[in-house]
């Protein structure tokens, strides 16, 4: 059976990606690590990290009587999660109406395109590979 995706909503990102850095990390030091033209405050930080441990992405224990926060769910995990539901919600599943919208509303650099380009073939060897053996 599959895990079920966890919803991460974008501020709760900001915590994780802060999390995914430097953890294990107190609130405060969460918050010292928030850009600075981030309108939050302590208690909204702890907030979001209620949250997310609710959801099962943070876990909290106490390190010299303070709590302390790390993730749970793996960036890569949570990614993989937001890239899907991105394509499902905007492109109907279709990764190449994504790539194709993507291409047509962007300027991409020549550098850009050979990067494109070199993915396309390794991916190409890879499932040719996969299917010879």
């Amino acid at each position: 059976m599959q895990d079920d995706p966890i919803r991460i909503a974008p501020t709760e990102w900001e915590i994780l990606e802060i999390l995914w850095v430097g953890a294990p990390l107190s609130a405060a030091e969460v918050f010292d690590r928030l850009p600075p033209d981030t309108d939050w405050t302590v208690k909204t930080v702890r907030a979001f990290l209620d949250r997310l441990i609710q959801k099962q992405a943070v876990t909290r224990y106490k390190v010299h009587g303070i709590f302390v926060f790390e993730p749970v769910i793996e960036r890569t995990k949570c990614l993989r999660q937001d890239s899907r539901s991105f394509l499902d919600r905007f492109f109907r599943g279709n990764p190449v109406s994504m790539i194709s919208h993507f291409i047509e509303q962007e300027q991409f650099s020549d550098k850009d395109i050979t990067r494109l380009q070199e993915l396309l073939k390794t991916t190409d060897r890879r499932r040719k590979h996969e299917s010879a053996t």
